[in-house]
C-alpha cells in the first residue's frame, strides 16, 4: 500500500511538471498582452508593472476581430451542423443494413481519415462549381474532411442501440427518416455533444484550409487574422498576444463548460462499442 501511495505521488508530481509546457506559454501570452511596448520585448510570465487594457481595444480596432470572428462562427456553426447530420445519418444506415455495398462505404470512410488534404485538385474543383474562396466552399469541404471520423464514431455508438426499437417503430407506421429523427436521434445525444465540441473546436481553430481556400481578407477567420496581424505588428509582441487571447478566448470557453459533455460521450461509446 505504501508503495502504491508513493508511486501515485511520484505521478501527480511528473503530470505537474508536464503540465508547466503548456501552463508557462499560456501565463507568458496572458501577461505579456497586458505589457507595454518596452516591457513585451522580454518575453517572460512576470505580472507587467502597469495592466494595459488600452491593449486589447488597440488589436480589436486595427485587427477587424469583429469581422473575422463573424467569418469564423459562420463557417463554424454550418460545417458542425452539415458533419453532424450527414454523420448521423449515415452511420445509422451503415450500421443497421449490413450488405456488400455499406461494408464497402464504412471502409471506405476509414481511408478517408488517413487520407491527405490536395490543395490543387480541391482548388479546381471548386472553381469548376464557382464556389472559391467563398466561405460556403470551406464549409462543404470540412464537412468532407470531418465526416469519416465523426461517422466511426455515432457508428460505434449506434452499435449498442438496440435493434427492436426501429421494429417496434416501424410496428407503428414510424418509417424513414421520421424513425431516425423521433426514435433514433435523441438516444444519440451523448456522442452528438462529444463530436460537435470536437468538430467545433476543429474547425474554429484550424488555420490550413482557410489559408488555402480564402482569398479575400474580408473573409478571413480568427486564425488567419492572428497571421496577418502578427505580419503588420510582428515587433509588438503585447499587441500579437493580445490578438491571441482574443482569438483564442471563444474555444477556451467552450472546452472549459462543455468538457463534461466530452468526456461523458466518449466513455458511453466506449461502453456501448
Amino acid at each position: 500500500m505504501h508503495e502504491k501511495k508513493s508511486v501515485n505521488i511520484l505521478l501527480e508530481i511528473l503530470l505537474w511538471l508536464f503540465s508547466l509546457l503548456i501552463i508557462y506559454p499560456l501565463g507568458m501570452v496572458l501577461m505579456t498582452s497586458f505589457k507595454s511596448y518596452g516591457e513585451s520585448n522580454i518575453l517572460s510570465i512576470r505580472p507587467p508593472t502597469e495592466w494595459l487594457i488600452s491593449n486589447y481595444e488597440e488589436v480589436w480596432t486595427k485587427g477587424k476581430i469583429l469581422q473575422s470572428f463573424l467569418n469564423s462562427t459562420y463557417i463554424t456553426v454550418f460545417s458542425v451542423i452539415l458533419i453532424l447530420l450527414c454523420s448521423s445519418m449515415l452511420s445509422y444506415i451503415v450500421v443497421r443494413r449490413r450488405n456488400r455495398f455499406n461494408r464497402f462505404v464504412s471502409k471506405f470512410l476509414t481511408f478517408g481519415i488517413i487520407a491527405p488534404f490536395a490543395a490543387l485538385p480541391t482548388i479546381e474543383m471548386l472553381k469548376m462549381m464557382g464556389i472559391y474562396g467563398t466561405r460556403t466552399s470551406l464549409v462543404l469541404i470540412y464537412a468532407a474532411i470531418y465526416l469519416p471520423f465523426t461517422s466511426m464514431l455515432f457508428s460505434s455508438f449506434i452499435v449498442g442501440i438496440p435493434r427492436e426499437l426501429d421494429e417496434a417503430a416501424i410496428i407503428d407506421g414510424c418509417t424513414g427518416f421520421p424513425l431516425f429523427a423521433r426514435i433514433i436521434m435523441p438516444l444519440l445525444k451523448p456522442v452528438t455533444a462529444t463530436t460537435g465540441i470536437l468538430n467545433f473546436m476543429w474547425v474554429w481553430n484550424d488555420f490550413q484550409y482557410p489559408m488555402y481556400l480564402l482569398n479575400t481578407s474580408a473573409k478571413y477567420t480568427l486564425p488567419l487574422s492572428i497571421y496577418s496581424f502578427f505580419g503588420t505588428f510582428n515587433r509588438s509582441w503585447n499587441l500579437v498576444c493580445a490578438d491571441m487571447v482574443m482569438v483564442s478566448l471563444p474555444v477556451i470557453l467552450l472546452y472549459l463548460f462543455a468538457q463534461k459533455y466530452i468526456i461523458a460521450g466518449m466513455t458511453a461509446g466506449a461502453v456501448k462499442g
